[in-house]
């Protein structure tokens, strides 16, 4: 590196990281913008129904579509691989900060229902931009780390955001204005990212249409073999782990009607655990780095399904509690080697669109999953528990299946030689 860019070195590689102004600038702006969704995000239902007018049967509806639009916006990840990472990066950020303003100004649910699904499709298309621009930006023996970092900052902004929403709510006496501060944080990080440095090479881009999206992706899936297995069990462990709808759905509800938790609780316990998700990220970044992803899922996979079968059987907060603690140990390292296995596997012509397919297939199986978890748990409250650990034992099982595959081609690979 040259003496003028020393001082971007210093700052970037604050410490021992040494992960690049590519990743620097993108985990702040990501703890900015998610900070600016949280404004709003934990507000939503009420502005819907309160002030837009939304019934709780249009409301589903507005979830559904959105939740739709995320999934197909992981299709369109492969714009990335043509017109490169940061005009994907920039121009989506920007169209966020439009669609939130517009969020804010609808009279309809109909109008609620297209802006958020509008957001939902840029976020999935340019996600995918996001993480593999930070891949590319460092060492490959450093992608768990970066990768980590991104995940770290972005969960963080949530954290106060709610907090200052509900000040934000009192001082203006509306949820809409909620909306508009958003949208204008976003637009100065739509700005900032101006800076950022394309990574993906002039001899690997191309005129994009849906002709090449198609061509792209199905290239990405058949240039590695792994992939479509990691894609595979991305989907399986998505689904299988929201069954319960995650810590802020059906967790709660149990907390409270079955655990024996109150409402003071609660929010301790919340602290707790988004505490403990915090403080994992960055050691399993550190850890699917030195050990690999595949050793990082046959830890993480089996913690988060006993501790949600742990859940099934605890009663008061510190059973809860401690019980949360690993669920969320459990859960970073297997959202952080799930991704850092899909960065792996792909090359640089499709590794934003391959991560844009991981989103996709991610979220596009949480959407039926929380469906039956939540018609499951009207049954039974602690059945969607027990299914859910059973079902990531599963997932177990096609890891070993994939770790099998793997080590049968390397055999085939070296006898060939």
């Amino acid at each position: 590196m040259q003496k003028s860019d020393e001082p971007l070195r210093l700052l970037a590689g604050v410490g021992q990281l040494r992960l690049g102004m590519n990743v620097l600038v993108l985990s702040l702006t990501s703890f900015a913008t998610s900070f600016s969704m949280g404004l709003w995000l934990w507000y939503f239902s009420l502005y819907a129904v309160e002030e837009v007018g939304a019934s709780s049967v249009e409301l589903g509806l507005i979830f559904l579509v959105s939740t739709l639009c995320f999934f197909f916006g992981g299709f369109l990840g492969f714009l990335a691989d043509s017109v490169g990472r940061k005009n994907v990066i920039v121009v989506g950020t920007s169209l966020y900060s439009l669609l939130t303003l517009a969020m804010g100004l609808s009279k309809s649910w109909i109008t609620l229902a297209l802006s958020l699904a509008g957001i939902r499709l840029i976020h999935s298309c340019y996600f995918g931009s996001m993480l593999a621009m930070t891949a590319e930006s460092v060492d490959p023996s450093r992608r768990g780390m970066a990768l980590s970092m991104l995940n770290l900052l972005s969960f963080a902004g949530l954290v106060p955001a709610p907090y200052v929403g509900s000040w934000l709510h009192a001082f203006y006496g509306s949820y809409q204005q909620l909306f508009a501060v958003s949208a204008m944080l976003t637009s100065l990080m739509a700005v900032s990212r101006l800076i950022l440095r394309e990574t993906l090479p002039l001899e690997s881009r191309g005129k994009p249409s849906l002709k090449s999206i198609k061509l792209k992706m199905l290239d990405a899936l058949s240039s590695s073999r792994g992939l479509k297995g990691v894609l595979v069990l991305s989907g399986l462990y998505s689904f299988s782990s929201s069954l319960t709808m995650g810590i802020y759905g059906l967790w709660i509800l149990y907390a409270t009607e079955v655990a024996g938790l109150s409402t003071e609780e609660l929010g301790l316990w919340g602290a707790i655990y988004q505490a403990a998700f915090m403080l994992t990220v960055l050691p399993a970044g550190r850890l699917a780095d030195k050990v690999g992803f595949k050793k990082m899922l046959f830890i993480g996979i089996p913690v988060e399904a006993l501790s949600c079968l742990a859940f099934a059987y605890a009663r008061g907060l510190p059973l809860v509690a401690s019980v949360s603690i690993f669920d969320a140990v459990g859960s970073a390292m297997n959202i952080i080697a799930l991704e850092v296995a899909v960065a792996h596997l792909s090359d640089s012509a499709h590794r934003a669109g391959a991560l844009s397919l991981y989103s996709a297939a991610y979220y596009g199986s949480s959407a039926p999953a929380s469906y039956v978890g939540g018609h499951i748990y009207s049954y039974s409250k602690s059945m969607p528990f027990i299914l859910s650990a059973s079902l990531q034992t599963l997932s177990i099982a096609t890891l070993v299946v994939l770790s099998r595959e793997s080590r049968l081609r390397l055999q085939a690979l070296e006898k060939a030689k």
